[in-house]
């Protein structure tokens, strides 16, 4: 009889323990559940995983369903776990990530053209007016680095010593030059009229260009062909 009591005694002990600590683990999630989480999270998105929460910390339980990982610094750096069940909370951690910083790359000095000494504008350049510089962050497009590009060139405006050269600063290579004598070739069907006239403008290859016709004193408007060609209509050879 007492062996039955307390076989009946050891068995109801046993389910109240068992039923106690069973809510009692379903009542709370700890840090080490948070870390296994927020690194199978990481981890399933690409990310490296590398943080740190205490085994103790505990939250109120809340089902896998209800519980929301997000990457709220955009660079996997800072993760919010947000519980929206009933006992709601929300908890933010640090990702240290092992990302080595990439070494500086040491910047290149670049060789750019300046003038030696003042030049007014209008003054030709000569190999002899220039010197080199060297310098960082220039944008090679803006400042000349080829001298070829220089010699024999107008300064535009007027250019200080040791001033880095823009190609701004020189005058354009025309194709057709202002006042320069070219021929006017207009063709019409199967005739070809060839004029001389007299370049009222500068203008490159197609642009329009007007004309001064020699011989009739008449402006007309046409298209820089080559140096000493321009034609009436964008179609002709």
């Amino acid at each position: 009889m007492e062996t039955k009591f307390f076989l009946n005694f050891s068995l109801k002990f046993s389910f109240v323990f068992f039923f106690i600590f069973k809510n009692t683990i379903a009542s709370s999630i700890t840090g080490y559940e948070l870390k296994i989480l927020i690194e199978d999270w990481l981890k399933k998105n690409g990310n490296q995983a590398n943080i740190t929460i205490l085994k103790d910390l505990k939250y109120p339980a809340c089902k896998h369903s209800n519980i929301f990982i997000n990457d709220i610094s955009g660079n996997s750096k800072l993760i919010k776990v947000n519980c929206v069940g009933e006992n709601p909370w929300q908890f933010i951690v640090r990702n240290k990530l092992n990302i080595k910083k990439q070494e500086i790359k040491k910047q290149e000095m670049s060789k750019f053209y300046a003038l030696k000494n003042y030049k007014d504008k209008g003054s030709i350049i000569f190999e002899e007016d220039l010197v080199i510089i060297k310098t960082k962050n220039r944008i090679k497009n803006k400042f000349i680095s080829d001298k070829l590009a220089i010699i024999g060139k107008k300064l535009k405006k007027s250019v200080k010593p040791n001033q880095l050269l823009r190609y701004s600063n020189l005058e354009n290579d025309w194709l057709i030059e202002k006042n320069s004598l070219v021929t006017i070739v207009n063709n019409k069907g199967f005739i070809t009229i060839k004029e001389e006239g007299l370049a009222m403008n500068d203008a490159n290859f197609m642009d329009t260009i007007k004309v001064k016709n020699v011989k009739s004193g008449k402006i007309i408007v046409g298209y820089a062909k080559n140096k000493k060609k321009v034609i009436l209509n964008t179609k002709q050879n």
